[in-house]
């Protein structure tokens, strides 16, 4: 039976993330999802958030982000919008994790975690706002 999706909103402050983290125990709780699932989303969401609050604005005014959970069809959808300057993550290059320490680029490495931990990751910008959707499929994870 699906469930009714999850929405939190959250303010760009230094709160931010221990309010993501019980937002994230309550997705985890009301949904039934698997342990290696919520904590694949723990380390996804986690990046995606700090990124948000420390470059996302720069007038240093207060901002919300939202965040919305969702079960569809044997996978976890969610859904991360805020109103900060236009930036599509997926454009960062893939960092060369083969390369040595002192030849790597700085900067990278977060989004090619968040990649390469849910199944599917797509960004659009929609009504001046940025959107990243994260999926996850639920089976593979049993």
């Amino acid at each position: 039976m699906p469930k009714d999706p999850i929405e939190a909103k959250f303010t760009n402050g230094a709160d931010a993330l221990p309010a993501v983290s019980r937002y994230l125990d309550r997705v985890g709780a009301q949904l039934s999802l698997p342990e290696g699932v919520l904590t694949d989303l723990r380390i996804a969401i986690d990046e995606v958030v700090t990124n948000i609050v420390n470059y996302g604005w720069a007038d240093g005014a207060p901002h919300d982000l939202t965040i919305r959970c969702s079960l569809l069809e044997g996978r976890l959808e969610t859904r991360i919008e805020d109103d900060g300057v236009a930036y599509d993550p997926l454009r960062t290059p893939t960092p060369d994790v083969h390369a040595p320490m002192a030849q790597r680029q700085v900067g990278g490495l977060g989004v090619h975690f968040v990649r390469n931990l849910m199944s599917g990751v797509a960004y659009e910008r929609v009504a001046g706002r940025n959107r990243l959707t994260l999926t996850q499929e639920l089976e593979a994870a049993k």
